[in-house]
């Protein structure tokens, strides 16, 4: 499965294709006037519509070498409807900054795992897209993929339609992480907007394709087609496996309380501006997993992300109330596989043989 890693040299690459046709989502916007509709590799029924986080384990003699730690996925969905149209941009602009922060600065703050990023964005059920979703990536894909996506930038009322992409997080992700060591992933929902609080079973299907409830039983889960779940319920769900946050951009105090009633008022974040999501998830993640404290989190800041003394401040005030520790309370929080673990066989859970080495070497050059 190799131990490739986002480079810049790859991310670089990239970027200048986005910048030679004039739009970072280029290859999606390109597709959808022809009529060819989403690339199956961001299209949420594409490749079975369940999406797969799975450590990467190589070959070595007639063992096995978890080549880049046990995988963790952090998912981020973005709304780009009305003013925030341009969501993905910004986000594939910090993508060296956010996949630095998490794998491989010096104190990042998901450095012991492999790490792994889907990206969706939302729209409204009005536009012709309500979803897009990556598939679960590690290396220049990552970037790869935001460009086919179709932010339409619309949104037909005031309301958005975030909960499909809750659906799919909650009900149709296979990971490692959570599945087999009862650890949490990570997932943020990004918005200045309500959401609804309900999916219907017609854009369920419009969205992940006829069969989704039986993709959903393939998961392991079920769902009876006549008492879907609400947003609520589907929220719920998710923080089951995962470590999931709202970060509010310009939130009316109605809309807050809307949302905390849904994640609880712990999961809601104010999130200065869009710029700032490398930074503020970095700093919910070190947080969460217990690598930063309040206390070292505005000199991590400062020092490993380069933020100003003001922006440093702000984001500590805007996290200073999340579920701080909590990953560390997992029974295997300190038993998971890391990097160079060696396993007699490829499907095997626990390793022969482990390392304390959990460090990757910056292949951000």
């Amino acid at each position: 499965m190799g131990s490739r890693m986002l480079t810049k040299k790859d991310y670089t690459d990239i970027v200048t294709k986005t910048v030679k046709h004039g739009s970072t989502t280029f290859a999606g916007t390109a597709r959808h006037q022809k009529g060819e509709g989403l690339h199956e590799l961001v299209d949420p029924a594409g490749f079975g519509a369940i999406r797969r986080s799975l450590s990467r384990k190589n070959p070595i003699d007639d063992q096995f070498v978890l080549s880049c730690g046990t995988a963790m996925l952090e998912e981020t969905r973005l709304d780009t409807t009305g003013s925030m149209g341009n969501n993905v941009s910004i986000a594939m602009k910090v993508l060296p900054q956010t996949y630095d922060l998490l794998a491989t600065v010096e104190n990042a703050v998901l450095k012991r795992y492999d790490v792994q990023m889907i990206t969706a964005i939302f729209g409204d059920v009005c536009d012709n897209y309500i979803l897009c979703r990556s598939q679960a990536e590690m290396d220049e894909k990552i970037a790869e993929q935001m460009t086919y996506m179709v932010p339409e930038g619309n949104g037909g009322d005031t309301t958005e339609d975030p909960q499909y992409g809750l659906f799919g997080a909650a009900y149709l992700t296979d990971k490692v992480i959570s599945k087999y060591y009862g650890l949490k992933s990570y997932d943020f929902t990004i918005t200045d907007a309500p959401g609804r609080s309900f999916v219907t079973l017609q854009n369920l299907k419009r969205v992940f394709g006829d069969n989704v409830l039986d993709k959903v039983k393939e998961n392991g889960q079920e769902i009876d087609k006549d008492n879907l779940p609400s947003t609520k319920q589907i929220v719920d769900d998710l923080l089951k496996t995962t470590h999931a946050f709202l970060l509010g951009v310009g939130l009316d105090d109605h809309t807050k309380r809307d949302w905390e009633a849904i994640y609880g008022p712990e999961r809601v974040i104010d999130l200065p501006r869009t710029e700032l999501l490398p930074e503020i998830k970095a700093a919910i993640i070190g947080l969460t997993e217990g690598v930063l404290t309040l206390q070292s989190l505005e000199k991590f800041l400062i020092e490993e992300a380069k933020l100003s003394k003001e922006d440093a401040a702000k984001i500590k005030r805007c996290v200073a109330g999340i579920p701080i520790g909590a990953q560390t309370l997992s029974p295997n929080f300190d038993k998971i596989p890391l990097r160079g673990a060696i396993f007699a066989k490829k499907e095997d859970l626990w390793p022969i043989t482990e390392t304390t080495d959990s460090s990757k070497e910056s292949m951000w050059k």
